[in-house]
């Protein structure tokens, strides 16, 4: 995933590669689904022939599998991966006419006419709305091919002309590929707005669409070959998953998808079902499959080339993230709210926690709007050395939307916290006191303590140091507050030198300028981390031979500290 200049993109998201479902009406042979010791038998691929009569499963409403017909195109050889070919079928249903395969289809199974399993539909052609399926065989399910597979499957003249013979697709469309389908990214908790607000910010994926969280929960029983399949990333306020077709189930193992969600081998997504509210047509971006998402039920342990994989029955760890939002309006009753989600996949819990604080705030303060915020927070975790704790807080104001404005210095640091090996996050407890006010202080002047009174610091007077000793000073803000008093220590070396004394607001953005990659270097930071109503300060010093860099931060002020000043120094 590609990294902001300006800030640490959070990689995880909820996103998975899962798309296709289909509904017909042949008759069919009916598959064993979670019965002891009675599996799916693969059919095999060098068996398949053109014109060979399939039929499959998949849901388009609610969660009992319909079933679709299709025809055998032919196979492309070494399609998906080297030793992995691709099977190329013409699918059709009421649905697909008018949708063509859609998003949310991915790993509905397909068998043959005698009920073996030829493989999972996870592919589709790269133009338009199309019933033409690429299609994962089970025999390379199974194995768990090990290379990533291609989100672009090229077609030869050959396989181009044989798919124009058999459907109306011409041979140019035919050689634009087949691609692999996505599936629908859900995001329960925030509406639609706020994602959309929220498009190319660091921790939502791309094209997150909102969704629910199912009234009455799909259970154990409704995970079935060719029902829905989530992935999550997290569940409570906020849900992310990725939304599927089981393509197997068989003595509590389910299997699904036909190609990787985030092809990061083993891991700990939470496995859940769906309930389908109906496949939504779309001409021009891919029809897209709609469904609340339901509880977990077990655990996809493994994201691989060829599919996803799991246990129902077997509940994933998981790290608790916990929002208290405390607002108190200039007018009205005060109003609070604890929320919390919880985290399955360990990569997602940055995010997660950025759509946490987002969703409480929304649902507390009931509009985007301006404010200030004293927020605190507690991580805990562990390591193979033991346990940690990390406290810190910070003080935000923004004159637009606060949610937003104090929603990213946690977020980043738990991305750092992630990336670092070996340390694992249990728990992230958050408080947020919340207000209307927006005052600011802004830096308008500098003065300096000298022969017991302070004097201004300006163009025409610069301020005067002497090598070896302290220099006192302050900052001036607009309201004509004054700052708390701060000093530099001038080495001897500093005699004779002219300098300049640089001071800006509170350092934004902290956790994505320094980067530490050590579990000590992050809690140096937060130790020694500055707020937001500190000022920095910088004095450069320039000598004939030498030169001379100092470092301070002011002390707290109470209010956030903006803009910026340069100020002149002779050291004598």
């Amino acid at each position: 995933m590609k990294q902001s200049k300006s800030r640490a993109r959070l990689a995880v998201s909820a996103a998975v590669t899962a798309g296709l479902c289909l509904t017909g009406t042949a008759a069919l042979t009916t598959p064993s689904q979670a019965a002891p010791g009675v599996c799916d038998t693969a059919y095999p691929v060098a068996n398949l022939t053109p014109d060979q009569l399939v039929h499959g499963l998949t849901v388009t409403s609610g969660t009992a599998p319909t079933t679709f017909d299709g025809t055998i195109i032919g196979v492309l050889k070494d399609g998906i991966e080297p030793g992995v070919d691709m099977v190329m079928a013409k699918l059709s249903s009421p649905v697909i006419s008018e949708a063509g395969i859609w998003a949310g289809m991915s790993g509905s199974p397909v068998y043959a006419e005698n009920g073996d399993l030829i493989g999972a539909v996870a592919y589709t052609l790269s133009f338009g709305q199309t019933s033409i399926a690429g299609i994962t065989p089970w025999e390379d399910m199974q194995t768990w091919a090990g290379q990533p597979a291609p989100l672009r499957v090229k077609v030869p003249a050959s396989a181009a002309r044989q798919i124009a013979a058999k459907t109306s697709v011409t041979q140019t469309q035919a050689t634009q590929g087949f691609h692999e389908l996505k599936a629908p990214t859900l995001v329960s908790g925030l509406s639609q707005r706020v994602l959309d607000r929220a498009t190319g910010r660091p921790y939502l994926t791309k094209g997150a669409t909102a969704a629910g969280q199912a009234a009455v929960s799909p259970t154990v029983s409704d995970i079935v070959a060719g029902g829905n399949l989530v992935a999550t990333a997290s569940t409570g306020d906020i849900v992310q998953g990725g939304l599927g077709t089981v393509t197997s189930v068989c003595n509590d193992r389910v299997v699904g998808f036909g190609h990787p969600m985030n092809f990061v081998g083993k891991t700990t997504f939470g496995l859940a079902g769906a309930d389908t509210l109906f496949i939504q047509p779309d001409a021009v971006f891919g029809s897209f499959k709609v469904a609340n998402i339901g509880n977990v039920l077990g655990t996809i342990d493994q994201d691989r080339a060829t599919g996803i994989s799991g246990l129902l029955n077997a509940l994933p760890p998981e790290i608790n993230i916990t929002s208290t939002v405390d607002y108190t309006p200039a007018k009205g009753a005060p109003r609070a709210r604890t929320g919390s989600s919880k985290v399955q996949a360990p990569e997602a819990s940055a995010d997660t926690a950025f759509l946490e604080l987002l969703a409480n705030h929304q649902t507390v303060l009931d509009a985007f709007q301006p404010g200030t915020e004293s927020q605190s927070w507690t991580i805990t975790g562990h390591t193979a050395a033991g346990l940690f704790t990390l406290d810190g807080s910070n003080l935000y104001t923004d004159r637009f939307d606060i949610a937003f404005g104090s929603a990213f210095d946690l977020p980043d640091l738990l991305w750092l916290l992630h990336k670092i090996h070996g340390v694992k996050v249990d728990s992230v407890d958050v408080r947020s006191d919340v207000n209307d006010s927006t005052r600011l202080l802004r830096i308008k002047g500098m003065q300096q303590r000298r022969g017991g009174t302070w004097v201004a610091v300006d163009k025409g007077h610069p301020a005067l140091g002497k090598a070896g000793h302290a220099v006192k000073l302050r900052l001036v803000f607009q309201n004509s507050r004054t700052g708390h008093p701060f000093s530099f220590d001038l080495p001897k070396r500093s005699a004779g030198m002219a300098a300049q004394i640089f001071t800006a607001g509170g350092q934004s953005f902290q956790f994505e300028r320094h980067r530490p990659t050590t579990l000590d270097g992050v809690q140096k930071l937060v130790k020694t981390m500055s707020h937001n109503d500190q000022a920095q300060v910088a004095l450069f010093g320039f000598g004939a031979r030498r030169s001379l860099e100092l470092t301070t931060t002011t002390p707290s002020e109470g209010l956030v500290i903006g803009g910026h000043g340069s100020f002149r120094m002779f050291i004598s």
